[in-house]
């Protein structure tokens, strides 16, 4: 059986790479209708390792999640700010392993009303590393956050802006901050964690995915994922792979731009938020452990 989802994965991520595999359109992660119907978790799901009853989101803590990132490392903590000074300032907080290791850059909440992907990334910070350095940006797109909206202040998606404008308007010089940062520190990989709705008329549907512009680098990276989502070893129901991001994403543009991988976790809104936070986590594991930094 493996054989055959190893073929079946394999086909996808050659028509991938030759650039005939399906892709999400422009508006990725944009608002949509709610689904008809919604995934069923895949045996060995179980529901007891989300937070209880009573804790709400704003006091989730690792701990709420047993098993997701709870391996105890000497990790040194460091933050510094982008765009300091202004109405737009965001931190950056850093860990950094004992042992020397690769260079991750995960930036979550580019949009701001999806709330697992923000949520994750916050969580991420309480993480610890056996090695290397990992960067976090969360959440990237801070008054969508706060105000619980896709755009920046001036209603602009910051996904559709890069790689920014540091004299631009308030997507562009954000865009601009996290573009430059991400160009500085050379990441091995860049991770970006959003959330989309099911499909709707003229629009493929997302559900939980990952999405790439390019395999280079990642592709076993990648293939292994599928496949382990797939068995339910990771995330409580399959990733699909797509590729095209849209021009202006920060997938797109560091992967064309600065030759850096990018990968874009989309989970499902319409499965509840404690799951959705949880499969942004074990994904998040994995990729740590890929790179042997957890």
């Amino acid at each position: 059986m493996r054989s055959e989802r190893w073929l079946t994965t394999g086909l996808a991520l050659l028509l991938l790479l030759s650039g005939c595999a399906p892709a999400p359109q422009a508006e990725q992660s944009a608002p949509e209708p709610p689904a008809a119907s919604v995934p069923a978790p895949l045996p060995g799901f179980d529901p007891a390792q989300l937070p209880g009853a009573g804790r709400t989101e704003e006091n989730w803590t690792l701990a709420d999640y047993p098993g997701c990132l709870d391996k105890d490392y000497p990790t040194r903590r460091e933050e510094y700010p982008l765009l300091a000074g202004t109405e737009l300032e965001n931190r950056v907080q850093v860990l950094r392993g004992e042992q020397p290791g690769p260079v991750l850059y995960v930036v979550a909440g580019i949009h701001g009303d999806e709330r697992a992907g923000w949520l994750a990334g916050n969580l991420l910070k309480e993480a610890s590393l056996k090695a290397g350095t990992l960067y976090i940006v969360s959440p990237a797109n801070r008054y969508g956050a706060e105000h619980d909206q896709r755009t920046t202040k001036s209603d602009r998606d910051l996904n559709r802006n890069f790689p920014g404008d540091p004299s631009g308007w308030d997507a562009q010089r954000i865009a601009a901050a996290i573009y430059g940062d991400v160009e500085e520190k050379a990441p091995v990989l860049l991770l970006d964690l959003h959330e989309a709705r099911a499909k709707r008329e003229g629009r493929d549907a997302l559900g939980n995915s990952v999405i790439a512009q390019s395999l280079d680098g990642i592709g076993d990276l990648v293939m292994e994922l599928l496949l382990d989502s797939e068995a339910g070893a990771v995330c409580a129901s399959p990733l699909t792979l797509y590729g095209s991001p849209p021009e202006g994403s920060i997938n797109r543009t560091v992967t064309e731009q600065l030759g850096i991988p990018a990968i874009t976790v989309e989970t499902y809104r319409e499965e509840p938020l404690a799951q959705r936070v949880r499969n942004q986590l074990e994904l998040l594991e994995y990729v740590l452990h890929w790179y042997g930094m957890y």
